[in-house]
This record gives C-alpha cells, sequence and structure tokens, in this order.
C-alpha cells in the first residue's frame, strides 16, 4: 500500500503542471480571436466609410499613405479613428459575453468556439477582399510590372529649350491653387454638373470673360491624370510638366526627400526658371507646408519664400497655437496675408511669383468659417459658395492695384475633390478642374473649347500666359495651349480616348523618370 502510495502521490502534481499550459493556451486563443475579430470589423468598418466617402485612385490614396503626417487635418485623423477604432471597440462587447457564456468549457461550448473562430477568420479574409476592391487596388497592379518609354519619346526638358521674354517686360505672376475646385460645382446650363443650382457663379462669369480652357462648348477644365490627383502631385504636374511616379516614390525614398537638399533634383521647373530670371518667389499656404514635403519641393525648385500656419503665428495673424481644427487657418487670412504680400513684393524692382493655395474646401466636406453664408442645404456648397466669393473679392482687389496692368493670374483647381460631396455618381472624367486666366500677355488662340488637356500642360501655358515665348511650345509631357499644337492627349485620340491612352502611359513605370528625375544633388 506504501509503493501504491507513493507511486499516485507524484503523478499528481504531474497532471497539474500539464494541465496549466492548457489554460494559459486556451487564454492566449481567446486573446488571439479577440484581437482578430476587432480587426476584421476595423477594417470592414473603414472600408464602408472609405467606400462612401472618398472617390480616388489607389495611387493617390497611397501616396498621401506614405507621406509624413505633418500637417495633416485633425478632423481627417479623428474621422479615420472614429469609423474604425470605436466599430472594433463596441464589437468587443458582444465577443466578451459570448466567451463568458461559453467558458465552461461543455462539448456544446467548445463547438460553438471552434465555429465562431472559423467564423473570424472568414469574416477577416472577406473583409480584406473587401478592402482590396474598395481601394481599387486591381487596377493599379495591372501597371504595376508595366513599363513606358514615354519619356523617352514625348519628354521635353526645359533645360535644353530656349524660354525667352517675348518683348522684354514679362508679366508678375499670381498663381491661385483653389482646393478641390471642379467645374462640377456649376450648373448642368452652364457646364457643370449640378441640378438649378450654380455654386460658383462668380469664377463662372470670369471663366466666361477672360481666358478660360474647356473641355466642352460651355464651362470646363482639365483632366487630372494618375499622379496629380492630390495636392503635391497636382502641384508639380502644373509646374514641371510631369506627374508623380509611385515606384520611384516608395515610404523611404519619399520621406528623404528634402532632408539632404535633394527633390526631384532632375527637373527644370516653373520655380526653377523664374528664379533664374530674377523673379522673386513666394508660397503661401493655410496649413502646415511641410505636408507631403511641399516646402521641401518649393524650396529647391525656386527658392521660394514660404508662408504657411507657423508664419501666419509669428506675424500675429492668428493667435499663438492657433489651429481651426481642420487644416490650419481659413481662407479669410489667406488672403488678407496674401494682400500684404504682394504690397511689399510690389514695391521691389524685381519681377515676383506669388503663389498660393487655398484650403477651406479640402475634403471632407470642407469647412464652414466665420464669414460663409448658409444659404443651401449641403454644407459644401457653402463651402464652395464661400470660396468663389472671397476669391472674387480678392480679384476686384488685385484688378484696383497699381502692380495688376503688369500682373497675370493663373486660377486653377489643384485637382478633383477627393470625397463624393457635390459629384457623386458624375463619371470621373467629366469631373474637370477649373483653370481662368486674368491679364494674359497674348491674345487667346482659336481653339479654346472642346479640347482634351491635363494639368501637366498648365506648365508652359502659365509661362507663354506671362509673355514668354517657348521654342517647340512644349516643356515636360506638357503643351502650351496659345499654340496650335495639339496636346499629348489630343495626339492619342480624340475625347476620353485619348485622355484613357495618356493615363494608361503615365501609370506605367519607367526608366527614364528613375535615372533623370529622381537623382542626387549635384
Amino acid at each position: 500500500m506504501n509503493n501504491e502510495k507513493n507511486t499516485a502521490l507524484p503523478n499528481e502534481p504531474q497532471e497539474q503542471k500539464s494541465a496549466r499550459p492548457k489554460k494559459k493556451k486556451g487564454v492566449g486563443l481567446i486573446i488571439l480571436f479577440g484581437f482578430l475579430f476587432a480587426l476584421t470589423v476595423a477594417a470592414f468598418s473603414l472600408g464602408i466609410w472609405y467606400k462612401v466617402t472618398f472617390n480616388i485612385k489607389f495611387n493617390d490614396f497611397l501616396f498621401t499613405l506614405l507621406s509624413p503626417l505633418a500637417g495633416t487635418g485633425k478632423r481627417t485623423v479623428i474621422d479615420v479613428l472614429t469609423f474604425s477604432l470605436l466599430p472594433a471597440i463596441i464589437a468587443m462587447i458582444p465577443y466578451g459575453l459570448f466567451i463568458f457564456f461559453t467558458r465552461k468549457g461543455l462539448p456544446l461550448h467548445r463547438l460553438m468556439r471552434r465555429i465562431a473562430a472559423v467564423a473570424v477568420l472568414v469574416a477577416l479574409l472577406l473583409s480584406l477582399i473587401f478592402g482590396f476592391f474598395v481601394l481599387r487596388i486591381p487596377e493599379y497592379l495591372v501597371h504595376f510590372g508595366e513599363k513606358s518609354t514615354i519619356y523617352e519619346e514625348k519628354y521635353i526638358d526645359p533645360a535644353s529649350v530656349a524660354i525667352t521674354d517675348r518683348d522684354g517686360n514679362a508679366r508678375n505672376l499670381i498663381y491661385i491653387y483653389l482646393e478641390s475646385f471642379e467645374t462640377t460645382y456649376a450648373s448642368k446650363e452652364e457646364g457643370g454638373a449640378q441640378k438649378n443650382v450654380n455654386y460658383m457663379p462668380r469664377l463662372t462669369a470670369l471663366a466666361k470673360e477672360n481666358i478660360s480652357f474647356s473641355d466642352g462648348e460651355g464651362l470646363g477644365g482639365f483632366h487630372s491624370v494618375t499622379g496629380t490627383g492630390w495636392t503635391m502631385g497636382a502641384l508639380l504636374g502644373t509646374t514641371s510638366g510631369i506627374p508623380f511616379s509611385l515606384e520611384i516614390f516608395g515610404a523611404s525614398a519619399q520621406n528623404a526627400q528634402g532632408k539632404d537638399g535633394t527633390y526631384l533634383n532632375g527637373l527644370t521647373t516653373l520655380g526653377d526658371i523664374l528664379a533664374e530670371k530674377g523673379y522673386r518667389n513666394q508660397f503661401l499656404i493655410g496649413s502646415e507646408a511641410s505636408f507631403a514635403g511641399t516646402d521641401a519641393y518649393v524650396s529647391v525648385h525656386g527658392n521660394y519664400e514660404v508662408f504657411d500656419l507657423y508664419t501666419a503665428r509669428r506675424l500675429g495673424y492668428i493667435p499663438r497655437n492657433y489651429h481651426n481644427g481642420f487644416w490650419g487657418f481659413e481662407d479669410k487670412y489667406l488672403y488678407k496675408i496674401a494682400k500684404d504680400r504682394l504690397r511689399e513684393l510690389s514695391k521691389s524692382d524685381r519681377p515676383f511669383n506669388l503663389t498660393m493655395m487655398t484650403i477651406d474646401a479640402h475634403h471632407t466636406g470642407g469647412y464652414v468659417c466665420s464669414i460663409c453664408d448658409n444659404k443651401y442645404e449641403k454644407k459644401a456648397g457653402n463651402v464652395i459658395d464661400c470660396t468663389d466669393r472671397q476669391l472674387y473679392e480678392f480679384i476686384e482687389w488685385c484688378k484696383q492695384q497699381d502692380f495688376y496692368e503688369n500682373t497675370t493670374i493663373v486660377i486653377t483647381g489643384d485637382h478633383p475633390r477627393m470625397d463624393n460631396h457635390l459629384v457623386k455618381g458624375v463619371p470621373f472624367y467629366e469631373r474637370t478642374v477649373y483653370n481662368c486666366i486674368l491679364n494674359a500677355a497674348v491674345d487667346a488662340p482659336s481653339a479654346v473649347k472642346n479640347r482634351v488637356f491635363t494639368s501637366l500642360d498648365m506648365f508652359p501655358t502659365t509661362l507663354a500666359a506671362m509673355g514668354f515665348e517657348i521654342e517647340g511650345d512644349r516643356l515636360g509631357l506638357g503643351t502650351n495651349l496659345f499654340s496650335e499644337l495639339p496636346t499629348l492627349c489630343e495626339e492619342m485620340g480624340e475625347g476620353k480616348k485619348g485622355y484613357d491612352l495618356f493615363d494608361e502611359e503615365v501609370k506605367k513605370n519607367s526608366d527614364y523618370y528613375k535615372k533623370h528625375f529622381f537623382r542626387e544633388k549635384e
């Protein structure tokens, strides 16, 4: 009997030891599947929010994702967290209750947990597939491995052609980028997409009274190609004649831009050309200029003096530490700063270029400031109306100044809206970006209407409007719209066909782009 006791007793602690890992393993699986369940809910909720809210290509989303977050709108960050983390946290309540009521480990409970585990894995897979198509990744992957020779065949290096002052008195430049400003905000009667309302009546009138290139008979504008669908991409496209290539700008490469005094150093841009010709360049924006490397680009190309959120605080235009909770400070402050900058610039003997970017119409829905009217049910409509009014008043002020006679004003949107406000259901090709040129140094060409052109064409067109003559009338991949030459889109085909073929090419990777544009500082 003693021997039986001696053999039995040692087995008891061994059984206890073997039971402990099982318990820990069970807890670990509960935590793992709880995490996977929360991730599934977060991913699906974020996908639904993205689909309802945004209407952009994966290229645009990817670049924004890889960009430094400095200056990101606080509300955008809050929206992302709200529509992903909050549903995930709420979903953990029924998950916790399920675990509690199946805690006894009965055969039925174990079966239920196994079924639930499989369901979580299947749901996670389906949510990832859903996100894959919502982000429109397939169309991106189609072109990822393809090569284009469009730069070898069509790119014109501005440094290789003569850009001369036609009459020895080229004009100053005020270039105004209107955030997310499409021609779709106008009424259908005027060429837009709105029924029985025109949210931009003043800018519609400006386009009629001055030079405004159109894709149709009425109010129209330029098309946004891949690589120009966000603010930094649009700035690059309109000032260099090329789009961003995401093959080049991966996370490490993009984040390094500007940190060592380089930023696409192989390019010659509008800022470079004007700086070489003695212009004083200034850049004004209502957010942090560091967002997406904007300050690095304008500093490297043109040595612009930058005025942004921090400058406005330092100079006393807004209170110290002021931030409106959107992207920085309102456009009403931007125009006040612009007037002061123009007064100062116009006193100099040097020609000037003031480039400014509005911000109030940014996604999502825009920002309703204190001077906005409440005429429309849709918030975005009131924001566009306010942008329309403020810009018109600023243009009227410019016309009263002594510098206006020798100054060309170029007004364009930067890119199409990145959300669905006011444009839901409108085909992307029909969502053209606004443009208007005031006080051009050249007469309007015969072909202003029914043009197929992109933001890249605005690069040589802006220089021509200022009074510069461009050898060959092409720079980058852009064509001077004041010339008789067809754009590259028009060369490739009529209407949408030509645009689609051109867009297909710039989507592809390019060895020329890598070798000639993305190189170290010399």
